[in-house]
């Protein structure tokens, strides 16, 4: 479960060499990530630390409203200790970027249009300090307190009580996702 709904690998799908992430029904959408602990057989992932992590996203939805519960994010294994970092994570149909940790949550409303079209969505992690860049432009910048803990990748697509589309339409596009260390 993740973001209101089960994550089943078959609504992931790679299609002209984008990843897809949709859901199929107000309660199963999709979930990808690199985490190398996940508890199932077969799976080998990585976690990755200080560095600038980078993807390319398409948001389903329109300037006015980002359809489902898209979000690219990263995390460590224990949380909230190893802190949580929302990179892009349209909350109730507009963007936002958020960061919890044990003591704080900071959550941030990004003005734009940010849905229907492709962006770059970027975390510069340093110790202590996070800066959050939407295509190139740093848009938050916060102190941490994750110890600078290995983090994995996850991007995924749940479920919020607003704009739902469901199928091909309502896919989370990804073109690319990388990390530089």
């Amino acid at each position: 479960m993740m973001n209101k709904v089960l994550t089943c690998s078959s609504n992931v799908s790679v299609m002209g060499g984008e990843l897809r992430l949709q859901m199929s029904s107000p309660g199963q959408g999709a979930l990808v990530a690199t985490n190398p602990n996940d508890g199932v057989a077969g799976h080998t992932g990585a976690s990755f630390g200080l560095g600038f992590y980078e993807a390319r996203i398409l948001f389903p939805g329109t300037c006015t409203t980002i359809h489902n519960w898209p979000a690219w994010w990263t995390t460590g294994q224990s949380w909230p200790l190893h802190g949580e970092n929302d990179i892009a994570e349209p909350l109730s149909g507009t963007m936002h970027s958020n960061y919890h940790s044990p003591s704080r949550n900071i959550t941030v409303s990004i003005p734009g249009c940010w849905a229907g079209e492709f962006h770059t969505y970027g975390l510069h992690r340093k110790a202590g300090r996070n800066d959050i860049y939407f295509d190139g432009v740093l848009i938050q910048s916060y102190s941490t307190q994750d110890g600078a803990a290995p983090h994995f990748l996850i991007i995924n697509v749940g479920s919020w009580s607003g704009s739902q589309v469901f199928g091909p339409p309502g896919a989370v596009r990804v073109d690319y996702a990388r990390v530089w260390k």
